[in-house]
């Protein structure tokens, strides 16, 4: 169905969390907008400032203070709320101020924000008096489902800490206390996620605030990857795109598939020393970075650490996955997979080439296997992806215009 065209063009300020998972489904987002000549402001880490632009997006940047949050093997819920609290910081401190400069004289009708930079999102809606929208590229939250809550120890005196910041944060902006339960929901009242719904968790207790619109897969044309032409399978194996150097994994990885049956094709993540790996077999071949479109219409398996961008795009192609997560939030993606019948789950402890290969021998052999990915591809494509989320915004949008924006007698917009 054609989208619509009867509305003014819109201005959207999307602020993503800094990291290549989250921005690169809300890129896709935005390049839809933009060709249905809408305008987006893309607040963003300084390093990822060229993807914003190539979407076609303005990008205005900043430097993150992120350094290694959120990227560490098993991380404590002491550790977690550490760097939660630092980072809530950062988007305060940072973000926040960054954003309202930029757009304090070209107010956008829209602000799309990560629940990561929570504070920056919603506050910045209000002072602008724009329409804030979560987006989610992993398992949303609401009253019956929390992924938060299972990480963090809520009574940790980070968290109370982190808690009196925040409050501090909306007051000076004239939030008053009645609203600031609102604010510091895992959820909004307009919530985009980039997932199906057949793939959240709980997801039938989500209600008309979250729109489940699918992944947005970026399709690969001929000439970028080969498959093997002489009959034996291939093996996708990734870590994700900020990775960095797992060499023990990656060499499992390398031992566990037979040379005479498989292909085995590794992206290893940007920065990485392929040099650490050597010697390498023959049946394996290494990339710093390959787009995963470009091989899984062709693969047989993925072998991946759960990140949620590297299951959607798997689900896309129906490419039943081997999950090895590495942290709390990909073990529930992994347990998932299994769930729902397309992947199986190996923890890190009892990794090892042997169990490697009888994983994705009994995956591939399960006779479910097949009708289980079938019925995930097709929910994940239907789910519509950036067609979907550009008209669901564009509904918003247009209902929000029609509203009283409620905000109180004599606020002002400088906050």
């Amino acid at each position: 169905m054609p989208y619509r065209t009867d509305q003014r063009p819109l201005h959207c300020a999307l602020i993503p969390f800094a990291d290549f998972g989250h921005i690169a489904p809300s890129l896709g987002l935005a390049r839809e907008l933009i060709a249905r000549g809408h305008r987006v402001t893309c607040v963003v880490d300084e390093r990822f400032a060229a993807l914003a632009e190539e979407a076609g997006a303005r990008a205005v940047t900043y430097t993150s203070a992120r350094g290694d949050f959120y990227r560490a093997a098993d991380p404590t819920p002491g550790q977690l709320a550490q760097e939660g609290y630092a980072l809530l910081v950062d988007t305060i401190r940072t973000v926040f101020p960054t954003a309202l400069s930029a757009l304090t004289d070209d107010a956008p009708d829209i602000v799309l924000y990560d629940f990561e930079n929570v504070a920056a999102g919603r506050v910045a809606a209000r002072v602008l008096d724009a329409l804030p929208v979560q987006i989610s590229p992993s398992h949303a939250a609401n009253e019956a489902f929390s992924l938060r809550t299972q990480m963090w120890d809520r009574d940790d005196p980070v968290m109370a800490k982190g808690a009196g910041v925040l409050i501090e944060f909306m007051g000076e902006h004239g939030i008053g206390i009645e609203e600031m339960a609102r604010y510091g929901t895992e959820w909004d009242e307009h919530n985009l996620v980039f997932l199906p719904r057949a793939f959240q968790i709980g997801g039938d207790t989500f209600d008309d605030r979250f729109a489940f619109v699918g992944p947005v897969v970026a399709e690969c044309g001929p000439g970028l990857w080969s498959p093997p032409t002489d009959g034996r399978r291939t093996a996708l194996v990734s870590l994700g795109t900020e990775s960095g150097d797992r060499r023990d994994f990656f060499r499992t990885c390398a031992e566990a598939f037979d040379p005479d049956a498989w292909q085995v094709v590794m992206t290893l993540g940007r920065g990485a020393d392929r040099a650490q790996l050597e010697p390498l077999p023959p049946h394996v071949e290494v990339h710093e970075w390959l787009p995963h479109p470009a091989v899984l219409p062709h693969a047989d398996v993925l072998v991946c650490h759960a990140g949620m961008g590297s299951l959607m795009e798997a689900l896309y192609f129906a490419t039943p996955v081997v999950a090895v997560p590495r942290a709390h939030e990909l073990d529930v993606s992994a347990r998932r997979l299994e769930e729902c019948g397309v992947g199986r789950a190996v923890s890190r402890a009892d990794l090892d080439a042997g169990v490697l290969a009888r994983t994705v021998t009994g995956l591939l052999a399960d006779p479910r296997t097949p009708g289980c990915l079938e019925r995930m591809r097709a929910a994940v494509r239907d789910a519509g992806g950036a067609r979907r989320a550009a008209d669901v915004l564009q509904d918003w949008a247009a209902a929000h215009r029609g509203q009283d924006t409620g905000r109180p007698a004599g606020f002002s917009a400088a906050g």
